[in-house]
């Protein structure tokens, strides 16, 4: 056989430089309905297109900021003992119906509330929702299984004290917030706390915060708006309960003046640095604009402190900043980890970049790539019913409009540089800064103290709560 060759092309491929961006995608929130159950409970249903596919999610007011501080964990633990047994199911018998109806459940506690749901096919989403009821309406607590759960986050609390990573996040949040703010403790509690916590004190929150006042029903799927209505009717419309008792908490700084905290890990071949203060609730005016300026700061691997630690200096494999937002001001904080050797030019150089960002114009380049790219990771996060159900539970749980997420691209594309300067230097405050810097003390210390950022102090990691 005779071996035939192509002709080159007239054209070829320009391999110099990358493709540029195609043209963005148009995209468009589902519709979503809102109406009440026969008790009063709120439901927002949107319908989405695709597979057979449904999310049914439950939000109830059982938050990590409603529990008392000499028990902290317990809103988490409750969460996690709702599938160990009701009056009618043992918690085997409970995993193999969810498993029967090929349905995928799970529970997320937060400082605002708490999510129980389930994914399913739509065929199979009313038996499995009924269950889901079930568990929440009617747990048993059984004593072996309190016992057995509760090991279980003791030992998550210990490889976390292990980890430098979850040690630096717990180290940060204890000392960016004051002692008595809820937020300086661990959501998931602490060994003291959670060694004392029994099965009526888990009881007593359940009756107290799983309640119809106050929750709400999320549900998205590929299904009829009526028949939803009428599932969420039929499984939590005759649900009744007391109105859950709520904790006023005032969210203040540990400090006001900018200091260093180094954790001690003697021997530690890698430096864990947070640096942050409180940062802004979910409800602030500037939520857009500020996301555009985190991603320009080190939202984005293009932003500019992954550009400057990881691509210029080659300190770390990566970089990163971020707003915690809550219904009330969670942390602001930058996150990395570097080899020992650098901690002391790591953070001059997180410095840097943050009175860059408050000092200094940004180009339209920087901030066409910032916006392009938030624009363009939105839809990303709704392709799933799971996706969707999420963004319901974040109008619920912040009093959003229900057409907020139709305008959300439009939003992001419309901030301005100077909003971002603005934002920048309204809500990035350096000298409020707390540095936590998990590491060997006695190789950093000397250099974070030439730095002169402020006071240096060196804790042990058993001083921590």
């Amino acid at each position: 056989m005779t071996a035939t060759t192509q002709p080159m092309s007239n054209n070829p491929l320009d391999r110099s430089t990358p493709p540029g961006p195609g043209p963005r995608r148009p995209f468009r929130f589902p519709d979503i309905e809102r109406s009440q159950l026969p008790n009063g409970l709120p439901l927002l249903l949107a319908r989405t297109e695709g597979p057979p596919v449904a999310t049914l999610g439950l939000l109830v007011p059982a938050a990590g900021l409603h529990e008392p501080d000499d028990r902290a964990g317990l809103a988490t633990l409750t969460g996690l003992l709702l599938d160990s047994g009701t009056e009618q199911r043992s918690a085997p018998e409970i995993a193999e119906a969810f498993e029967g109806f090929g349905a995928q459940y799970g529970v997320g506690t937060s400082w605002d509330t708490t999510e129980v749901g389930l994914t399913a096919l739509t065929t199979r989403l009313r038996p499995a929702s009924s269950l889901l009821a079930e568990l929440v309406r009617d747990p048993s607590f059984p004593a072996q299984e309190v016992e057995r759960v509760r090991e279980e986050q003791v030992a998550a609390i210990i490889q976390r004290r292990a980890d430098p990573r979850g040690l630096a996040n717990e180290a940060a949040a204890h000392f960016i917030f004051a002692e008595d703010t809820p937020y300086a403790r661990p959501l998931s509690g602490t060994r003291s706390t959670l060694s004392g916590l029994t099965r009526e004190d888990i009881a007593a929150f359940h009756a107290d915060q799983y309640t119809p006042f106050g929750a709400t029903v999320l549900l998205a799927g590929n299904l009829d708006p009526d028949l939803g209505h009428d599932l969420a009717a039929e499984i939590f419309g005759d649900w009744v309960g007391p109105v859950a008792q709520r904790r006023a908490a005032e969210v203040k700084p540990r400090s006001r003046s900018r200091r260093i905290v180094i954790v001690d890990r003697p021997g530690s071949v890698q430096s864990e640095i947070r640096a942050g203060h409180i940062g802004v609730p979910r409800s602030t005016p500037d939520f857009f604009p500020l996301m555009v300026m985190n991603a320009i700061l080190g939202g984005a691997f293009t932003s500019r402190l992954n550009l400057n630690l990881r691509e210029r200096q080659g300190f770390t494999y990566g970089v990163t900043s971020h707003f915690t937002m809550r219904r009330q001001a969670g942390p602001f904080a930058v996150s990395t980890a570097v080899q020992t050797e650098v901690t002391a030019a790591a953070l001059r150089e997180i410095m840097h970049e943050i009175h860059g960002i408050r000092d200094e114009a940004l180009s339209h380049a920087e901030l066409e790539d910032a916006r392009n790219y938030l624009a363009g990771v939105f839809p990303l996060r709704l392709e799933t019913t799971e996706g969707v159900v999420s963004r319901l539970g974040e109008l619920a749980v912040h009093d959003l409009p229900l057409d907020y997420f139709d305008s959300y691209r439009d939003r992001i594309l419309e901030v301005t540089g100077d909003e971002v300067l603005r934002v920048a230097q309204e809500h990035i405050r350096p000298e409020e800064l707390c540095i936590v810097v998990v590491g060997d003390a006695a190789t950093i210390r000397s250099n974070l103290e030439a730095l002169e950022l402020g006071p240096v102090e060196v804790v042990d990691v058993g001083a921590l709560p």
